[in-house]
């Protein structure tokens, strides 16, 4: 009997091992399933390198999110080649999975797609519709450029030119040439016009642009601008201190703003942290217009800004918006001019800060059917200079071209633009290099080494 019952305890112990075995392997089987739904429920990244390589920018998923309509992105290339480019490309089909597809074509296999686009080399061509572009590059920022070249098609800026005004040739640290390749890559074409020999605005220009005059503009200049905001137009000005143009700011005067005849002086602490003197206020408050809206936490400078004030009375059919503000520690030195050799804080005659530095505006009248009149006026026009434009650790990107896809409407744009990648370098010195070497190269394999001495000497 104690040898059945033996037997029998034994073979319940079986059983319930057995059974054990299998209730965990369900366990175990049934938490893969788990985490394999909620994984393809819930599509997270976590990026944790420094420059984000594995993630999309807020432009450009902005973007794909408001695609309207389907888009096709052929990557032409070398079948061996193609698991180069799919990182990033299923980030942009992931962020738009009902619009947008990859295709991946041999131009070998497939040469009749390939004569189709004209396609020699190896490229990247976005599709919709009967419209199409070849990406400049296979980076993020060539990739969505293309996206909104397809999107968008062509619109125009006008630089008006004859008083003095920045050059969008000019390849020093003052001048725009990099601001005219920033707006080309978002498909803006740039041309100039000296309003003073037509006195018309070009019937082709989606806004205009006034950067940096050193003399004032005639009267009947500054009619042919207001008529064209207030017939729907859009400018973008940008007034220096120390630079008198009255007529100018008569015409925001008009408009419910006034342009101080002062230089901005930031003495905020914070600021020179990043290596800027006082005469170059650096702005961290913004207001609740949809330019400034994407930059919270972010930086622009203004070097040697004026101030603007918005009149307390509202005009009827104006809408005014402030858009950034300088610190407290700030004030503006009243009646300025480029011969000082001395600003400080005057009681009673300069004014103390906060001061706003850039204002936003809209212009409409009752019962007019045309769109409404906008215009940007920013206290100086070295905020889009080659020097500060160029700035990896600076926001005046993304200020100016927001600020210009404001005024054109493209209100989908305005967001944070992608950056070109940037090489990470480790650098070491003779002593660490040395200390790398004895850890990993001959400290690691000796203490695997041993360990397994000592292993093996205790078993026998």
């Amino acid at each position: 009997m104690a040898w059945k019952d033996r037997i029998g305890g034994e073979n319940g112990r079986h059983v319930l091992a057995g059974a054990n075995f299998a209730l965990y392997t369900l366990i175990g089987i049934a938490l893969v399933v788990l985490v394999n739904w909620f994984v393809n429920r819930h599509d997270t990244r976590w990026d944790m390198t420094p420059n984000k390589k594995y993630s999309l920018s807020d432009q450009t998923r902005k973007i794909l999110k408001g695609l309207n309509r389907d888009v096709t992105i052929y990557v032409f290339d070398r079948r061996d080649s193609f698991s180069q480019r799919r990182d990033l490309l299923d980030m942009f089909s992931t962020a738009a999975p009902s619009r947008l597809t990859v295709k991946y074509v041999d131009p070998n296999h497939d040469p009749t797609l390939a004569k189709q686009f004209g396609i020699r080399t190896a490229t990247t061509v976005i599709a919709a519709g009967d419209r199409h572009m070849e990406a400049q590059g296979d980076t993020e920022e060539a990739i969505t450029n293309a996206l909104v070249r397809v999107l968008k098609g062509q619109r125009t800026i006008c630089f008006i030119q004859g008083h003095g005004e920045r050059s969008l040739e000019g390849a020093d640290r003052d001048g725009y040439e990099q601001l005219k390749k920033q707006l080309d890559n978002e498909n803006y074409q740039t041309e100039t016009a000296a309003l003073m020999q037509k006195m018309a605005i070009p019937s082709d220009a989606t806004l205009v642009v006034i950067a940096g005059p050193q003399n004032d503009y005639l009267e009947l200049e500054v009619d042919v601008l207001r008529k064209y905001v207030q017939g729907g137009g859009r400018l973008l000005l940008l007034l220096d201190a120390g630079v008198e143009t009255p007529n100018l700011a008569k015409l925001l005067t008009d408009w419910n703003v006034t342009a101080r005849n002062d230089l901005v002086i930031d003495m905020n602490p914070v600021a020179q942290l990043f290596g800027t003197s006082p005469a170059m206020p650096l702005i961290l408050k913004y207001g609740t217009n949809p330019i400034v809206q994407p930059l919270a936490n972010r930086a622009t400078l203004f070097p040697m800004a004026r101030s603007f004030d918005i009149g307390k009375e509202p005009k009827p059919g104006v809408t005014i918006d402030q858009l950034c503000d300088t610190s407290p520690d700030s004030f503006g030195v009243e009646d300025f001019n480029p011969k000082m050799e001395k600003v400080s804080f005057r009681p009673g005659k300069d004014l103390k800060g906060p001061l706003t530095i850039a204002v936003a505006g809209s212009l409409s009248s009752e019962g007019d059917k045309k769109p409404a009149g906008r215009f940007v006026a920013l206290g100086t026009s070295l905020i889009a200079s080659n020097n500060v434009l160029g700035s990896r650790s600076l926001s005046n990107r993304d200020f100016i071209l927001n600020s210009i896809n404001w005024l054109s409407a493209d209100e989908d744009l305005i967001s944070i633009r992608p950056t070109a990648p940037e090489a990470q370098h480790l650098t070491m010195n003779a002593q660490q290099m040395r200390q790398v070497l004895f850890l990993f190269v001959i400290g690691i394999p000796v203490f695997i080494i041993a360990a397994g001495v000592i292993v093996w000497w205790g078993r026998r």
